[in-house]
C-alpha cells in the first residue's frame, strides 16, 4: 500500500486512490501484443479448462483455440488481410467469440454492428468501413437482407444461434440455409487449407470497433486498441476483481458495446474464468441463467438487480456472488441498502460493487475495492487511470467535492472516433503538461479518500420557461430519498405546449401510492428549489423499461405519458 502524504485538494495530483492498491498493481506492466496473444498467453498451459458455457455445452480453451485457428484461416481465405473491417451482427455465441479473437490474430478490426440501429444506421455504419465480408446471427438476418445491396458488403456468413449445439439441435430447431449467404460451417471448411498470416504487432493498431448510442446524434464508430484493451485487461483483472480459474462469469451486456465485449468477455477470458455466453437480454431468460449456473461474477443493470430480488428461487444463488456489481447508471443509498440486505441475507458477506466507465475507454475506469465501497460511490478509479472533475466554465481541475464535468485519464482510450477527427477533438483534451483527458459529459466529484460520486448526464437536463437548466439527475436523487421509492428516473417530456418532467417511479407497494407520493412532495419542497419541484408521476409496477444496451429506455419512457398522476390535482381533490 501507499504511504500517506499529504494532499493538495486536487485528485490528479494526490491521486489518493492509490493508497487502496498494492505496489504490484501500481507498477504492473501493460502488454505489449496483440489481444489475442494476452489470452493465449494467460491460458496455453490450461487448456482442458472451461472457457465458455453456452446452453449447457462446456467449451474448452484448448476448443476455443482450436475453433479461433479455424475461423483465422475462413477469414483469409475470404481475402480478409491485416487492416480490413469485417462486419459482425451478432450476440453472445461461442461464433462471435471465435470471430473477434481470429480477425485480431490476424490482424483485421472487427466491427461490432448493434442490431437496435435503423436501416439508415445500419447503412451508414457498413460503408464507413468499407467491410466487405458480414457475419449475422440468422435470427438477425431479417434485419440486414434490405440493408445489405446498399452496402460494400460481398459476403454474407450466416451462424445459427444453436450452431456449437451440435447438428442434431440444429435439425430439432430446423434451421435453414439463408439463400445468397454462407453458413458458417461451410465458412469454416472453406478455410480448412488456408495458411494464416501473423502480421508484426504494432501499438495502438485497431482491433475492435463499437458505437456511440446514436441517441443524441449520428452514432459515432469507437476505434479501440490492442494497447488499450490489453490497458483494460490489467486494469478489470486480478487486481480489481481478483479472479480465480474455474470461476464463472455471466456475460449479460450486449456485446456490441465494450463493456459487454471487453469487461465482461475478454478480460474474464484472459484470467482462465469461464464465461457463461446467453445471446437474448431478457430479464426471464437471465434469472434461469443464474439459477442454473450460479455465476461468481455479474456486471449488470439496477433493474435486473431489482427483477431477481423479487424471485425467491434465486435467493441461494445470491451466495456464490464474489462480485455483483452495477454500472452505466447511479444507484440511490437506499437501493443499494436493499441490495446488500437481499445479499447479506443469503449467505454473502460481501456488498454490491459499483463501476463507472464509457466505451471509450474500453468500458470501466472505476470499480469499488472490498476496502472501499462506500454507498452511492461509483468506486475508485483503476490502478493506471486518474479521475477528477472539471469546471464547466472555465475548464479549471476541481477540488475535492467540488461538482464538475468528469474527465479521465487512462491508458485503456480509444484511438478516436472512426473517420470522425471533429468529434474526437470534442471528446479529447491535451492539458497544457501533454495530457489527453477523455471528456465524458458527465456531472460528477471526486472525494478525499479518491472515491468517484457521478450525478448524471451533463445533458440530461432541460431548459424551463425561465431560461433555467434543470439537471433532471438532481430531482431523481431527491425522490429517491424516500425509501418506498425503488426506482426513479426523471425524463423531460413535451405536454400541453411544453417541456416539464415527469418522474417515472417503481414503489415497494401500490397500495399507498398517495401517501408516499405526499413523503415525496414534503421531502422535495424541503430539498430543492421551486423550478425542480416534481408534481407529474408515471407508475411502473415491477421496474423501470429497459432498452437492449442494458440501460434504462429513456425514448419509451420521454414517450409514455399515458395515466399520469398528477399532484396538483390529486391536492385539489382533497
Amino acid at each position: 500500500m501507499e504511504t500517506e502524504k499529504e494532499l493538495t485538494g486536487y485528485p490528479s495530483i494526490d491521486k489518493p486512490w492509490l493508497k487502496y492498491y498494492t505496489e504490484e498493481a501500481i507498477n504492473a506492466s501493460l502488454p505489449d501484443c496483440t489481444v489475442y496473444e494476452t489470452i493465449y498467453n494467460g491460458n496455453k498451459d490450461y487448456l482442458d479448462d472451461i472457457a465458455l458455457m453456452y446452453f449447457g455445452k462446456k467449451i474448452s480453451y484448448k476448443t476455443m483455440f482450436e475453433q479461433i485457428d479455424k475461423t483465422a484461416k475462413a477469414f483469409t481465405a475470404l481475402g480478409v488481410k491485416t487492416g480490413d473491417n469485417v462486419a459482425l451482427c451478432m450476440p453472445a455465441i461461442p461464433e462471435t467469440i471465435y470471430s473477434v479473437l481470429a480477425l485480431n490474430k490476424i490482424g483485421a478490426n472487427a466491427n461490432m454492428l448493434n442490431p437496435t440501429f435503423t436501416a439508415e444506421q445500419l447503412t451508414d455504419r457498413i460503408n464507413d468501413t468499407g467491410a466487405s465480408v458480414l457475419v449475422v446471427i440468422n435470427e438477425l438476418y431479417n434485419l440486414l437482407e434490405t440493408v445489405i445491396p446498399n452496402t460494400s458488403i460481398k459476403t454474407v456468413v450466416a451462424c445459427p444461434a444453436v450452431n456449437s449445439l451440435g447438428a442434431f439441435v440444429k435439425i430439432a430447431k430446423k434451421v435453414k440455409p439463408i439463400p445468397n449467404t454462407i453458413s458458417w460451417n461451410d465458412f469454416i471448411k472453406n478455410g480448412k487449407a488456408e495458411t494464416i498470416t501473423i502480421p508484426p504487432y504494432e501499438t495502438n493498431s485497431p482491433a475492435i470497433m463499437v458505437y456511440s448510442s446514436g441517441t443524441t446524434g449520428a452514432s459515432k464508430g469507437i476505434q479501440l486498441t490492442n494497447t488499450g484493451i490489453n490497458a483494460s485487461i490489467v486494469e478489470c483483472g486480478p487486481y480489481t476483481y481478483g479472479f480465480k480459474r474455474k470461476e464463472r462469469y455471466f456475460l449479460q451486456i450486449p456485446v456490441w458495446f465494450s463493456t459487454g465485449i471487453i469487461t465482461t468477455g475478454l478480460v474474464p477470458l484472459c484470467y482462465g474464468v469461464c464465461l457463461i455466453l446467453e445471446p437474448i437480454y431478457d430479464f426471464n431468460i437471465f434469472e434461469k441463467e443464474i439459477a442454473k449456473y450460479k455465476p461468481n461474477y455479474m456486471i449488470t443493470a439496477t433493474g435486473l438487480v431489482n427483477h431477481i430480488m423479487t424471485k425467491p428461487h434465486l435467493s441461494s444463488s445470491a451466495k456464490y456472488f464474489k462480485c455483483l456489481a452495477i454500472g452505466g447508471e447511479g444507484i440511490t443509498e437506499n437501493a443499494e441498502k436493499r441490495i446488500n440486505e437481499w445479499l447479506n441475507k443469503n449467505g454473502n458477506s460481501l456488498n454490491l460493487r459499483k463501476g463507472y466507465g464509457m466505451c471509450e475507454c474500453c468500458g470501466a475506469v472505476t470499480n469499488t475495492e472490498l476496502n472501499c465501497n462506500p454507498l452511492s460511490c461509483s468506486g475508485i478509479p483503476t490502478p493506471h487511470v486518474t479521475v477528477s472533475a472539471f469546471d464547466l466554465e472555465t475548464g479549471e481541475e476541481q477540488k475535492y467535492g467540488e461538482r464538475g464535468e468528469i474527465r479521465v485519464l487512462s491508458p485503456c482510450r480509444m484511438l478516436g472516433y472512426y473517420k470522425n477527427s471533429k468529434e474526437t477533438d470534442k471528446y479529447f483534451h491535451t492539458d497544457e503538461k501533454g495530457n489527453v483527458w477523455a471528456c465524458t459529459g458527465d456531472m460528477g466529484y471526486v472525494t478525499e479518500d479518491g472515491c468517484v460520486y457521478v450525478s448524471g448526464r451533463i445533458n440530461d437536463s432541460y431548459i424551463n420557461e425561465q431560461n433555467e437548466t434543470i439537471y433532471l439527475f438532481d430531482i431523481e436523487r431527491a425522490v429517491l430519498d424516500i425509501p418506498q421509492v425503488r426506482q426513479c428516473k426523471a425524463v423531460a417530456s413535451y405536454i400541453d405546449g411544453k417541456t416539464v418532467h415527469v418522474c417515472h417511479i417503481v414503489l415497494d407497494s401500490l397500495s399507498n401510492k398517495s401517501e408516499i407520493i405526499r413523503k415525496v412532495t414534503a421531502h422535495c419542497a424541503e430539498k430543492l428549489i421551486d423550478s425542480y419541484q416534481p408534481y407529474l408521476y408515471r407508475f411502473h409496477d415491477d421496474a423501470l423499461p429497459v432498452a437492449s444496451s442494458g440501460k434504462l429506455d429513456i425514448i419509451n419512457m420521454r414517450e409514455d405519458i399515458e395515466n399520469l398522476f398528477d399532484i396538483r390535482v390529486e391536492s385539489k381533490k382533497q
